[in-house]
């Protein structure tokens, strides 16, 4: 996250997470992971995905995307007494399907919301075990979702929350 200049202290109000009806769990949580202030995706994107509304964000690389639905997933979406999954998220790569899993379990680290990345490559039995643990959030790749699916190893039905990272990366690679 980056920290953006201001010219009033109002406006530096505007900006900071105390704006946004955070958890004291996912604030601690920011102050772990060393942010202070929300981008503008970040602030444009909490109300109505908080909300379980549909949205569609475009945004350049580093502009806190996976915060923007990450705070609101964690903090509003997922139920940490419901063991099961409850959000999923789509991403073309496993790198991405990584990176999006630490940050969603760093977010969610305070609340007990868990998170892992399922992918192709990777044995499917630790990711069956960390589903069938309980984990709350998938953040994973097309095919071995697919793959899960399939075998019955992911219950899709307490999804409430589906994220398309770079879907149209996704698209581009084929899958549809």
């Amino acid at each position: 996250m980056t920290t953006h200049p201001t010219t009033s202290g109002e406006e530096r109000e505007q900006q900071s997470f105390d704006n946004l009806p955070l958890s004291d769990e996912v604030r601690r949580a920011l102050d772990d992971m060393g942010y202070v202030e929300p981008t503008p995706v970040q602030i444009a994107v909490w109300e109505p995905a908080a909300a379980g509304r549909d949205v569609v964000v475009q945004a350049r690389t580093g502009t806190g995307k996976t915060s923007a639905f990450g705070l609101p997933l964690v903090d509003r979406r997922v139920s940490r007494s419901k063991r099961a999954v409850q959000a999923l998220v789509l991403c073309p790569t496993r790198e991405l399907a990584l990176q999006v899993s630490r940050e969603l379990s760093s977010l969610g680290e305070h609340k007990g919301v868990e998170t892992i990345a399922i992918y192709g490559g990777a044995a499917m039995g630790p990711q069956i075990a960390a589903i069938e643990g309980g984990a709350q959030v998938v953040a994973g790749t097309p095919g071995r979702v697919l793959d899960h699916l399939r075998r019955g190893t992911m219950d899709p039905s307490n999804i409430r929350a589906l994220v398309l990272d770079e879907s149209d990366e996704m698209l581009s690679m084929g899958f549809e």
